[in-house]
């Protein structure tokens, strides 16, 4: 071998490793040994060693302390493989035999060090090694930096990457990205603003941004949903000649999705090469924006095209069809996902179970619930929970709550929401008390959802004082607590404070919304305060600029009716800017029966007949108002028609069991019969004669 192959030979024997024909590290490594310039050649033996390194880190260790000359290169390269392995104990070890050893490291190892510790997440290691990079006066270089930042950021703190940032003199395009992106990801919305001040003065500091640059700043308005300043950094991409490639152009489906502008999202989806990723933005943008019948017809056009799908997109599909309250497309989807093998995903099982509650199909439900077996989490548990709920099983709702307790699941918020609202319906005072006591004890009662739940429950339960108790101790309301606890009021007869907290709410700066004007005009009618009645009324159009609704209109009609202002009633009716529904027009016929007003009594049952003939109210109405005015025929009339079919529906009392005596005859009952509580009394139907008991 003469001396210019010698010199050239490591250089060729290193290509062998490179590229899509590279061989195998070993042969490679042989033939260095035997032709002996595998210890004379340090550039060589780092290639052998990379390559070791990107196959199996226990050989390219092995390898490394067989190397009589090692550089910083060599000591980098085994710290990227423990880096890329998370191995932090093995990272520790490499850097004290360095510094035994007394290798100077560069920059290169201390970013594969603060990259190994932002993987494993070890943010102490991560202290120590920074300063260890100060020490050196590798800290303030931009590499060193963005790796610092990174792995700051990654870690949960929030000043220190800023802090490192700053203290970099030299800042490129990464380091600004870096920054940027850290910002980005962060889940406190206070970040993001300062992200996007911190991309305008990259710009005006003439440090265009990159493809990287703008991936980040596109999430952070998908987050802030401004559609303004998301179509200007678009227009800046566009001017820069950023080429949108898939990953940007789901990105700006996904920012135009979450501003609302899905007319812009689908221009970007349309001139872009599409994946997977691109077709569930787009679907995903239609779901956020209320199109669901667009999402279920984008599906379809992916299955046309032969697209692969992921547990994401079936799921999604799923929420899809049970926000249409479609059972029929849903079952094909979950056939689809049980072909596709998709079905065993958590994700599915989980949007399956709402789906079947949403459409009552209970049964369904509970079958899903069952297979999935233990592969459910909370978000399993919680959504049988609101399955029973929404379908008025509210003491299976609470049971199910129990069982999480004894299977030891871990319990959420909106677990406690629900069972709590179970404890509601059921008018269970006991119950209610015992939730109110276990979420203090978990500390979840300072939570609003929970608090204007309980709220409600106090107030259904006929605890007003208690219910005033909770709200008073609020250290936050929202605008249902204001609602909730009004109502209360209003129900409970408590007019003035329901009045007055409306006062305070408005002092409190917070606008009423459609809820607390229903809430405000049932007490006006209550106490047959007119003349605020029709002040709070015009209130909402005038100072709030609220649309009256139907309930709102039907709260006006039942305050003039009690007040016995009938005519007003009916001139107001006959005023308002859409049809008047059932609602209004029992209001109405209610008033007339009260007053004694035949002919408005008959003109608003029939209203009533038209609209629901198979409602029994008006005809018990008729013959009762027919009975006062002593026309017999009339109501030998209307009786015979409620004989010849109509029903009546019968009326039901809850008993709370627990406030009944042990020994009682009704607490042996409902031991016995529990399940029949709401068939212990039905109201007389016509006669007493004919009550079918």
């Amino acid at each position: 071998m003469d001396l210019s192959e010698a010199i050239t030979l490591p250089d060729k024997l290193s290509s062998c490793l490179k590229g899509s024909r590279a061989v195998e590290p070993r042969i490679i490594h042989g033939v260095a040994l035997k032709l002996g310039c595998f210890l004379s050649s340090v550039f060589l033996s780092n290639n052998i060693l990379h390559a070791y390194a990107s196959r199996s880190t226990d050989d390219a260790r092995q390898l490394f302390d067989e190397i009589p000359q090692s550089n910083a290169v060599s000591w980098s390269i085994m710290n990227c493989a423990y880096s890329q392995q998370c191995r932090i104990k093995d990272i520790i070890l490499i850097w004290r035999k360095m510094r035994l050893l007394k290798i100077s490291p560069n920059a290169f190892v201390f970013g594969s060090i603060f990259t190994g510790c932002t993987r494993a997440r070890d943010l102490l290691t991560g202290i120590q090694i920074h300063c260890g990079a100060v020490k050196f006066g590798i800290a303030h270089l931009s590499f060193v930096a963005d790796t610092l930042i990174d792995m700051y950021a990654r870690c949960g703190k929030i000043e220190e990457p800023w802090k490192v940032f700053h203290e970099t003199p030299e800042k490129n395009v990464v380091s600004w990205t870096t920054m940027i992106t850290c910002l980005a990801n962060m889940e406190r919305h206070e970040s993001l603003e300062p992200a996007f001040k911190l991309f305008r003065e990259m710009i005006c500091r003439r440090m265009w941004p990159v493809g990287m640059t703008f991936m980040s700043i596109l999430k952070v308005f998908g987050k802030l949903s401004n559609i303004r300043q998301a179509t200007q950094v678009h227009g800046c991409m566009v001017k820069l000649g950023i080429e949108v490639d898939v990953h940007l152009g789901s990105r700006l489906i996904s920012m135009y999705g979450r501003c609302g502008a899905v007319e812009e999202a689908h221009k970007v989806f349309v001139r872009m090469d599409k994946d997977l990723v691109s077709w569930t933005s787009m679907l995903v943008a239609h779901m956020q924006n209320g199109y669901h019948r667009e999402a279920a017809n984008l599906f379809w056009k992916m299955i046309e095209e032969k697209m692969m799908f992921d547990s994401y997109v079936i799921a999604s599909m799923i929420v899809v069809y049970s926000a249409l309250v479609d059972v029929n497309k849903g079952r094909e989807i979950h056939a689809f996902s049980i072909r596709t093998n998709l079905v065993s995903d958590i994700s599915v099982g989980n949007a399956l179970i709402t789906l079947y509650g949403k459409c009552r199909e209970i049964k369904m439900a509970e079958r899903v619930f069952k297979i999935m077996g233990l592969n459910r989490d909370n978000i399993s548990w919680t959504a049988m929970m609101s399955c029973y709920s929404q379908n008025d099983q509210y003491k299976e709702a609470f049971i199910f709550f129990m069982q999480m307790l004894q299977e030891g699941q871990i319990l959420e918020i909106f677990s406690f929401t629900i069972a709590i609202q179970a404890c509601s319906s059921m008018t269970s005072l006991f119950v209610g008390e015992q939730m109110h006591a276990r979420t203090i004890k978990i500390g979840f009662d300072a939570n609003l959802s929970v608090a204007n739940s309980l709220i409600t429950m106090y107030a259904k339960c006929g605890s007003i004082t208690a219910a005033f108790s909770v709200f008073d101790f609020m250290a936050e309301r929202d605008i249902v607590s204001w609602n909730a606890m009004i109502t209360a009021f209003s129900q409970h007869g408590f007019v003035r404070q329901a009045l007055g907290l409306f006062s305070e709410m408005q002092r409190a700066n917070l606008e009423p919304d459609e809820f607390t004007f229903i809430a405000v005009l049932v007490s006006c009618g209550r106490a047959g305060l007119v003349t605020e009645g029709w002040e709070y009324f015009k209130m909402m159009t005038d100072v709030y600029g609220l649309d009256p609704g139907m309930e709102h209109y039907g709260c006006m009609i039942d305050l003039l009716g009690r007040s016995n202002k009938l005519q007003e009633a009916m001139d107001f009716i006959k005023a308002m800017p859409f049809e008047p529904d059932y609602l209004v027009w029992e209001a109405m016929l209610a008033a007339c029966k009260v007053h004694g007003d035949a002919e408005l009594v008959n003109f608003a049952a029939k209203k009533i007949l038209r609209m629901k003939p198979e409602e029994s109210s008006p005809y018990i109405s008729l013959s009762t108002i027919n009975t006062y005015m002593g026309m017999c025929d009339s109501k030998t009339y209307y009786r015979g028609k409620m004989r010849s079919g109509l029903q009546k529906e019968p009326g039901i009392s809850w008993v709370d069991a627990y406030m009944l005596p042990k020994d009682s005859k009704m607490q042996v009952l409902i031991a016995l019969k529990e399940e029949s509580l709401s068939l212990l009394r039905c109201e007389t139907c016509f006669e007493a004669e004919n009550c079918k008991r």
